[in-house]
């Protein structure tokens, strides 16, 4: 790979990176980044790893439901994750009372818990601890930057019109650039 490639940084150098390298490859080169980097011992990095391991993901299928994009999200994290209120509140920068209120929402709109399924596409939790980007802009932008898939297929796995997804891409990399 040239050198020059590996300067430019930012998504340009993941695309390359992703094209050149397989998946072993990559974490290998990204580990030993975060090594050098960090000035980090091996059992700091392994800590590093295995907690980005065991982050809670999502099934993106959830938000294709006809349920509000937090009810969804509330919804599975206390009833399939069986997450308190508190816990739910911190995972999402929210207050555990709108929690509640959104929770009792949810139920009303969808009585039984969602089928746990084998899924493609899985959401890390952490995309939605940034409350400056709607549910729905953390997940189309998530989707776009990390899977690489364009606005018609994301319109498509959210069962929503590929101008709506177009306006919350357009707003989720109006809010990245700031």
């Amino acid at each position: 790979m040239p050198e020059s490639e590996l300067k430019k940084g930012g998504p340009e150098l993941l695309d390359v990176l992703l094209t050149n390298l397989g998946s072993q490859q990559l974490l290998k080169t990204v580990l030993k980044k975060i090594q050098h980097e960090g000035n980090l011992e091996l059992n700091q990095l392994v800590e590093i790893f295995q907690e980005a391991k065991s982050e809670l993901t999502l099934p993106l299928s959830i938000f294709s439901l006809p349920l509000q994009p937090a009810e969804a999200l509330c919804k599975y994290l206390k009833e399939n994750e069986k997450l308190s209120y508190k816990e739910i509140g911190l995972l999402l920068s929210r207050n555990e009372k709108s929690v509640w209120a959104t929770y009792q929402r949810a139920k009303k709109n969808k009585k039984q818990m969602f089928l746990k399924t084998k899924e493609k596409y899985n959401l890390p939790i952490s995309i939605f601890h940034d409350r400056s980007y709607s549910v729905l802009e953390s997940i189309v932008f998530f989707l776009h930057q990390i899977h690489q898939l364009s606005n018609p297929q994301i319109a498509r796995l959210l069962k929503k019109s590929p101008n709506s997804v177009a306006v919350l891409m357009k707003r989720a990399r109006v809010k990245h650039e700031l």
